[in-house]
């Protein structure tokens, strides 16, 4: 789109699922950050290069594109095996701050998830969609045949946000283990089935290792 005084213009999308779906994904792998003495407005999203590419160049990249009228730059980092989708302007990150998210360090400014959000059933599941599709990951535990649905962040309110949205849509998490950064897990075949069916996944590292033999007998 066109420049307007050497800002990026964009779209401004509507707050619905695919935005709150952004927002999970943003506050779980990515994060925006400004500085305006080096004139550096940007959002960057960040994953494994190997399991996350298909992921982030698919289905990340394209929902931001789609959302706010923008191109999305891609950058590789071969040391860290890591890639990053990045959007930049002034005008997009000024809207994604004034819809509840927060620029800079995400542990030190204990981010939470927008107020918004939790206005509608639909963007909290999408919202949670994007967090699990980030900061989560699908994994049996020994002596199951079935994977759990994990989740961890090193930040205090976002934990608390989890939760909240957790009991909101009527899921069980088990205890936070707080040895290394703090996780819980959806460990119930119940709730696991019902995670699958009401939210699902947007990440196909996650779908490719997602096992429940009761719904493969359904299939």
């Amino acid at each position: 789109m066109a420049e307007i005084n050497n800002e990026k213009a964009i779209k401004i999308p509507k707050k619905d699922e695919r935005l709150a779906e952004l927002v999970g994904i943003i506050l779980g792998d990515g994060g925006i950050y400004k500085n305006k003495k080096l004139s550096m407005y940007e959002l960057r999203i960040a994953g494994n290069s190997q399991t996350d590419k298909e992921y982030l160049l698919e289905y990340v990249k394209p929902l931001i594109e789609k959302l706010f009228g923008i191109k999305v730059r891609i950058y590789f980092s071969k040391k860290r095996n890591c890639l990053h989708i990045i959007a930049q302007g002034v005008r997009l990150i000024n809207y994604l701050e004034s819809i509840g998210l927060k620029s800079g360090d995400k542990v030190k400014n204990n981010i939470n998830i927008p107020k918004w959000i939790f206005d509608s059933d639909i963007f909290v599941k999408s919202c949670l969609r994007g967090l699990i599709d980030t900061d989560g990951c699908v994994l049996p535990i020994t002596g199951r045949d079935y994977t759990y649905i994990w989740f961890s962040s090193g930040i205090p309110n976002l934990r608390k946000d989890f939760e909240k949205i957790i009991s909101k849509l009527d899921y069980k998490i088990s205890k936070w283990n707080f040895n290394r950064t703090p996780e819980t897990y959806i460990g119930s075949k119940k709730m696991i089935i019902k995670y699958y069916k009401e939210i699902g996944f947007s990440n196909p590292k996650h779908i490719k290792r997602f096992k429940m033999p009761e719904l493969l007998m359904l299939q």
